[in-house]
């Protein structure tokens, strides 16, 4: 029986424009594109972002995961791989950003947030509680009249 079922050797061929003409050129444009972008938002956001070390780290695992993906999908489509090749890669990667940015960093996200609001509010209680104390000790003395 020949059905959709057994079809290995789609697998087994070359990724390239002749046997995948309609995913081979989406794809190394795509790829390129990502790869150009995620170097660039990594660059930009590891500026901004310096002192809020979580973030860095998200940012980080994205780049790093953009960077082996992509690149990897570009290799593929170099060298004319196996479409068995480029399948597991495309959804490993995809995987791999779902769970990055899905599962793995929102707990520590929340839990980094939490910590900066009591900071923020530790902050906020002290300056409130050394007011007085520096109201008192600015004011000026009262002159004498003489």
């Amino acid at each position: 029986m020949n059905g959709p079922w057994n079809q290995i050797n789609v697998l087994l061929s070359g990724f390239n424009n002749g046997t995948f003409p309609l995913l081979w050129n989406p794809v190394w444009q795509i790829s390129f594109a990502l790869l150009i972008v995620a170097v660039l938002f990594y660059n930009f956001q590891s500026r901004r972002l310096h002192n809020y070390s979580v973030f860095l780290d998200l940012n980080e695992w994205l780049m790093w995961t953009s960077v082996g993906t992509f690149s990897l999908l570009l290799m593929y489509v170099v060298f004319d791989f196996d479409f068995l090749f480029v399948l597991p890669t495309m959804l490993i990667g995809a995987g791999l950003f779902i769970w990055i940015r899905f599962i793995h960093f929102p707990p520590l996200l929340a839990a980094y947030e939490e910590r900066l609001a009591r900071q923020r509010y530790f902050a906020r209680a002290k300056a409130h509680a050394e007011a007085p104390a520096r109201a008192r000790a600015i004011a000026k003395p009262k002159r004498r009249r003489k």
